[in-house]
């Protein structure tokens, strides 16, 4: 008896066009979900505050000058930086740079110096209010 082998092993056109649909439908179904599985943690805005504080000190900036709404730092490399709000986010600025945002949703940032320490206090977009102590050593004025 002779037996008759299928000389094409490959597959139809209508399996490959089922298997692009189903490989299709898949990655749609990933693309549309990845978004939704984003977690999205809302600090407190005070606990925000103290983060900001924390990491402007511990990156050992120090203080050139500051007025009612923002902070003149100058980093370690001598670069020239502003601690300001601007656009509704608190954010470090760099002079011929970017910037570093570090708290959106602040409509307001005030500054008090007292010599040993700067007072802040940040307004939310919603009116609320945060206060914070910062450390930061000044610049010596060459003279």
């Amino acid at each position: 008896m002779i037996m008759l082998k299928n000389r094409y092993t490959a597959f139809t056109l209508i399996e490959s066009l089922i298997a692009l649909i189903v490989a299709s439908l898949i990655l749609l179904t990933i693309q549309f979900s990845l978004p939704l599985l984003k977690v999205q943690v809302n600090l407190p805005l005070d606990v925000a505050l103290q983060t900001v504080i924390k990491q402007v000190e511990t990156q050992k900036y120090t203080m050139l000058a500051t007025d009612l709404h923002s902070i003149r730092l100058n980093n370690t490399e001598g670069k020239k930086m502003n601690l300001i709000v601007h656009n509704n986010k608190l954010q470090l600025s760099a002079e011929g740079a970017g910037q570093i945002i570090l708290l959106r949703d602040v409509k307001v940032l005030n500054v008090v110096d007292f010599q040993s320490y700067l007072k802040l206090e940040i307004v939310s977009e919603n009116d609320q209010k945060v206060m914070g102590i910062m450390h930061l050593k000044r610049e010596k004025r060459h003279e």
